[in-house]
């Protein structure tokens, strides 16, 4: 079973974005930044300001957003840190799903196991 992304709103200078991340969205993001480092340094409270408008960056062009990376870099240098940082923080929930078939019926490799 794939796994199931949850959908992100962003609001951006006035407008909401609605954006269901895919692996297709998530390997953007990826050729400029790690998920897994971004999320580990906001985990940690250090995140890297650049990888954060990266990432962000891609997520609203996806929406249709024009913005570019370095709008957004200087909205979390200018503007609303707290915003753009929670932005950062939906991206990195949605692009690590729980599996949808935690705590129901068993997966591919319960099945296996109960095979043998």
């Amino acid at each position: 079973m794939a796994a199931v992304f949850q959908e992100v709103t962003i609001g951006w200078k006035g407008a909401e974005y609605r954006i269901k991340p895919t692996l297709a969205l998530l390997n953007r993001v990826e050729q400029k930044v790690s998920l897994s480092a971004l999320a580990h340094s906001l985990g940690t409270g250090a995140p890297k300001l650049t990888h954060i408008a990266s990432a962000i960056a891609v997520f609203l062009q996806a929406a249709g957003a024009s913005v570019t990376e370095d709008d957004v870099y200087v909205e979390l240098i200018h503007g609303d840190q707290g915003a753009v940082t929670s932005m950062a923080h939906a991206i990195v929930i949605a692009a690590f799903p729980e599996n949808p078939a935690k705590g129901k019926e068993d997966g591919p490799k319960q099945r296996a196991a109960k095979a043998k």
